[in-house]
């Protein structure tokens, strides 16, 4: 037998148990971030994040169609990060609440909203908690909850029940990709066996969203799906959501406009990497 045929041979007995059944291959352990070395988020060339086209006639079909695009993209930015430490199903669920409709999470207690969350609900989040499809149908542990209506506002001139400035499809694209930073976090302490509540501690545990948030805006800067009139509406946005003083749980706004330039770029001389975000907001996640 030659030596190809040998090897084939080893390989295909080694998959078989006595009685001919298939034995499946240990799963590859988790890899870890260490300070320094990290995987990069994939650079990828073609653009694949369409303007929303989002007027006051098309609200009800746009605005629902826009946030699944950004899920999706966000759904496959990070899925390839993940790969590369051999972490698997770490896609979001989601729950995208049209109007007229409202979703009961189980991170409320029962008598928050006993009615449901309400499609103009003035925020969204991510929960831990809740169980729902992701973009592809397969059913998830951890879940962003996103209210239709407080998103199609963002168009109208109104952030999170507020007015605001420089809204527009940015806006809501850079506030779920923060929530979807939190999905970031929960998938790396499963992954690591930290328990279902690990994470940064104090306001870091915003902040690392808002940096991840600016990863992912870089991978749509890179593609040129992303001009400076969206970046201004990010900045904006970080502007506006700041908490008044350290402490309070979300961060300044200087402290996020921070993060969410450390996770865009590492000072205009590279673009910014999960793990510029890792080291500067969770470090003690970090493999020595």
């Amino acid at each position: 037998m030659g030596t190809a045929l040998a090897v084939v041979a080893a390989l295909t007995m080694s998959a078989c148990g006595v009685d001919g059944t298939a034995h499946r291959a240990a799963p590859t352990p988790p890899a870890h971030c260490s300070a320094a070395r990290c995987p990069e988020l994939a650079a990828v060339s073609a653009e694949r994040l369409a303007a929303s086209g989002v007027d006051e006639s098309n609200q009800s079909t746009a605005v629902p169609a826009y946030m699944s695009a950004v899920l999706d993209d966000l759904d496959s930015v990070w899925q390839d990060w993940f790969a590369q430490l051999a972490i698997e199903g770490s896609t979001a669920g989601r729950v995208l609440i049209a109007p007229g409709d409202a979703f009961h999470s189980a991170c409320l207690d029962s008598g928050e909203l006993p009615d449901g969350i309400p499609s103009d609900f003035p925020n969204a989040f991510f929960c831990p908690l809740d169980r729902r499809p992701d973009g592809g149908g397969t059913d998830r542990q951890g879940s962003v909850i996103l209210p239709v209506q407080t998103f199609a506002d963002i168009w109208n001139g109104k952030l999170m029940g507020s007015s605001g400035i420089m809204l527009g499809d940015f806006t809501a694209a850079t506030i779920m990709a923060h929530e979807y930073g939190h999905n970031v976090v929960y998938r790396l302490a499963k992954a690591y066996g930290m328990g279902d509540a690990a994470g940064p501690p104090g306001d870091d545990r915003e902040l690392i969203a808002d940096c991840f948030a600016g990863n992912w805006a870089a991978t749509v800067f890179e593609r040129k799906d992303l001009s400076f009139t969206s970046m201004l509406q990010a900045a904006a946005l970080i502007v506006s959501v700041g908490d008044a003083a350290p402490g309070q749980g979300h961060g300044t706004s200087v402290a996020r406009a921070r993060a969410l330039w450390r996770g865009f770029t590492d000072n205009l001389r590279r673009q910014g990497q999960p793990g510029d975000c890792l080291k500067a907001y969770w470090p003690a996640v970090l493999r020595q």
